[in-house]
């Protein structure tokens, strides 16, 4: 209960809670109330949420202990800015991801001293951040190598190619589909002019007033490569909006939403997420029709990092508003930024990554051969070994009516399912991700199967048929 005799600035923990709760004004500051009432703050809120710059301004040094702090986001959090909440805490657990950026140095000067080398630097010293710290410090690094916040593969299958490499994608239920994935808009008339595209942040525009006719249940997020382009859509977007009270009310009721509609450059997205985002690429060919190689912070060492936050950030749709033409980058010496920029126009355009193999693959088993010799005889067009990165479903039923969907994925206890480490991964949240992705998942045991296969035939067909008429009523 803490103190609650003497005068009121020697109450404490609830006793003095409770009277600041019951006052209207004149309440005591946060920091002299964390460091009076602590005990009963941990009691009653064991988890306290905070920035660094919070830690340091309400939390006072030796005051209250945490059993854990948790970074997130750290490969924006400078060493210097990290102490402070790591010194508060008995343990330390640090998540982030190394492709994503470091800490933005645009306004410091950065003083040289001839006479001090790396060695002679700590590792917090020599580091961007303190996820670099952590790295280098605390071995062995855990991965997280499960990906599921895009619902269509095609969302994270360039930057798991480019950047990650290993990371597990599970496949959607659509290879190709209007709603979902990355789409390219080429822009033919844009031209880059005093650092703006005035065509394509117009084109943008009006693709953001008719998503909020159209897709008024979709958050959106907007992001131009720079921030002049920033400012320019922005500013065409609010006189749009003023003209357009349809468009106004939903603005109005998408700010009261946990998801509301942003307007962004390159350098501040990160952390973000929404259903749809799309990119202004913003350079262009100039008035003359001629298109410069310079691509403002791309071109520097950090520009395919900036790029990979930047394609990473929606979980149905990309859509790249593009004045650029891919061939008309050069990658001659040109920093991985470029490179990475041009292959990703490419693929927006292509759909595909070349030297990637294609979605299907050979039955990893007789049971799946024989599961999938019944649904052939069926008339079921069938594709064995469903995936794109880690994970494959072993059968995905094609839907005849609707090309470029899957009527079903079938799951059979083979090879796939055996290897996963936990029957927690097996059986509830490979399926969890898998319907979020759209499909509707029916899993075929081997024992029963071949225990009496003429029984669970009949039960997988049934299902089939089912799904089909579903489908067709959709």
């Amino acid at each position: 209960m803490g103190s609650r005799s003497g005068p009121i600035g020697q109450w404490s923990d609830l006793s003095l809670i409770d009277h600041e709760l019951a006052k209207q004004k004149r309440h005591v500051p946060i920091r002299q109330l964390v460091n009076r009432a602590g005990d009963a703050l941990k009691a009653l809120k064991p988890c306290f949420m905070m920035s660094p710059l919070s830690v340091a301004q309400y939390l006072e040094p030796g005051r209250l202990v945490f059993d854990l702090v948790v970074m997130d986001e750290p490969s924006q959090l400078k060493p210097e800015d990290a102490l402070g909440a790591i010194a508060r805490g008995g343990q330390l657990v640090v998540v982030g991801d190394p492709k994503q950026l470091p800490p933005t140095t645009f306004f410091e000067r950065v003083m040289e001293d001839g006479d001090v080398t790396d060695d002679d630097l700590t590792a917090a010293e020599n580091a961007e951040s303190i996820l670099d710290v952590a790295t280098s410090v605390y071995q062995p690094i855990r991965r997280l190598r499960w990906h599921y916040r895009s619902r269509h593969h095609s969302l994270i299958e360039f930057s798991n190619h480019e950047f990650y490499k290993n990371l597990v994608v599970f496949p959607s239920a659509y290879s190709e589909h209007p709603e979902l994935g990355v789409k390219l808009i080429e822009v033919p008339d844009g031209r880059f002019v005093n650092r703006r595209n005035v065509p394509e942040a117009q084109r943008v525009v009006r693709a953001v007033v008719e998503h909020m006719r159209v897709h008024p249940q979709e958050s959106l997020g907007i992001v131009a490569l720079n921030f002049e382009q920033r400012e320019l859509i922005d500013d065409l977007l609010d006189h749009e909006i003023m003209n357009d009270p349809h468009a106004e009310v939903l603005v109005s009721e998408w700010r009261g939403k946990s998801e509301p509609l942003f307007v962004k450059n390159l350098e501040n997205v990160q952390g973000d997420e929404r259903d749809v985002i799309f990119i202004s690429t913003t350079y262009g060919p100039n008035e003359q029709g001629k298109q410069f190689q310079r691509f403002g912070p791309i071109n520097g060492p950090q520009g395919h990092r900036r790029l990979n936050v930047l394609f990473t950030r929606a979980k149905r749709r990309v859509e790249v508003f593009s004045s650029l033409q891919a061939n008309n980058i050069m990658t001659d010496g040109a920093s991985g930024g470029v490179k990475v920029l041009r292959q990703y126009l490419e693929f927006a355009k292509n759909g595909t990554i070349p030297e990637m193999p294609g979605a299907g693959g050979e039955p990893d088993s007789d049971f799946e051969i024989s599961v999938g010799y019944i649904l052939k005889s069926a008339g079921y067009e069938i594709v064995p070994q469903v995936g794109v990165a880690g994970f494959s479903i072993d059968i995905g039923v094609e839907d005849s009516a609707n090309p470029g969907r899957y009527l079903a994925g079938i799951e059979c206890d083979g090879a796939a399912y055996h290897s996963a480490k936990s029957a927690r991964d097996r059986d509830r949240l490979r399926q969890e991700i898998l319907e979020s992705h759209g499909w509707k998942i029916y899993r075929i045991w081997s024992t029963d199967w071949f225990k009496n296969k003429r029984h669970e035939e009949t039960r997988l067909l049934q299902f089939l048929s089912a799904a089909r008429l579903e489908a067709a009523r959709a």
